[in-house]
């Protein structure tokens, strides 16, 4: 059986009202939510995440758990190529996911990245 333990995430949702009453642009807004997701040690910080800003922040779309996971490996991807990141903060989310889920090499996303800037 799978038990959750309590787990004190208080900081984490400061940060991320901080975040979203910053009114960053999305992609910078995602980029945060997940270097601040990814930050925590916990398993299920990303899910805690997404239903701590589902609930207080109702009218925004783009908080489900699998989203708020795409935004953690969207961090942890780049997070030691930050030339490949700030390309990647040109294109869209959409376009950022496709390209995180499929079975690439951090040299093929940059690759995928940089085509999708060139040609749309």
């Amino acid at each position: 059986m799978n038990i959750r333990k309590p787990v004190d995430y208080s900081t984490m949702f400061e940060a991320l009202d901080s975040l979203v009453q910053s009114n960053l642009p999305q992609m910078e807004l995602y980029r945060e939510i997940g270097r601040t997701v990814s930050g925590r040690p916990e398993k299920g910080a990303a899910v805690a995440a997404a239903e701590y800003l589902q609930n207080a922040y109702p009218d925004i779309a783009g908080f489900s758990p699998r989203n708020l996971r795409r935004m953690r490996t969207f961090c942890r991807t780049y997070e030691n190529a930050p030339e490949i990141m700030a390309e990647a903060m040109t294109i869209g989310w959409t376009q950022n996911v496709v390209i995180l889920e499929a079975e690439l090499t951090l040299q093929e996303k940059a690759w995928y990245i940089h085509a999708v800037r060139q040609f749309g």
